[in-house]
């Protein structure tokens, strides 16, 4: 066989080759992971913008225990009427989930019910917004002993 034949049987399997990766590349399907992917696209640059929106302010959640019990508490905000929600997540067990809708309050504290939380580690999520409907969000690492 010469040179001339092996670059013709050498470009001749190339050329099948592409032609066969274009082909099962336009037969594979190609689905968002939900259908209302670009809803949820808004809704997560909404906290995200909350979440700057509490960082350029200097506010933050955090867990505080007072009298042996876990309270939710916002720095720089005692004062102010504040509601939201809050969401402990745990990776280890998603049956330790908590969500809990936190209710108006002046001095910027919501107590954790008691038995809540069970021993693990915990992402909490906290969303809060002030009387004047600024939103704000906080994302605090927490570990229940």
């Amino acid at each position: 066989m010469n040179w001339g034949k092996s670059i013709i049987v050498v470009y001749t399997i190339f050329v099948i080759g592409i032609v066969f990766l274009v082909y099962k590349s336009s037969k594979q399907n190609i689905d968002l992971v939900d259908v209302n992917y670009y809803q949820q696209e808004i809704q997560y640059q909404k906290e995200i913008d909350d979440s700057q929106n509490a960082n350029t302010r200097h506010f933050s959640a955090k867990i505080v225990i007072e009298d042996g019990r876990e309270c939710i508490a916002v720095d720089s905000l005692s004062g102010k009427i504040l509601e939201g929600d809050a969401q402990f997540y745990c990776p280890s067990d998603s049956k330790k989930d908590v969500k809990m809708i936190l209710p108006k309050t002046a001095d910027a504290k919501w107590t954790v019910p008691s038995g809540a939380l069970k021993p693990a580690s915990y992402k909490l999520k906290v969303k809060w917004s002030n009387e004047l409907s600024a939103s704000f969000q906080s994302v605090i690492d927490y570990m229940k002993e």
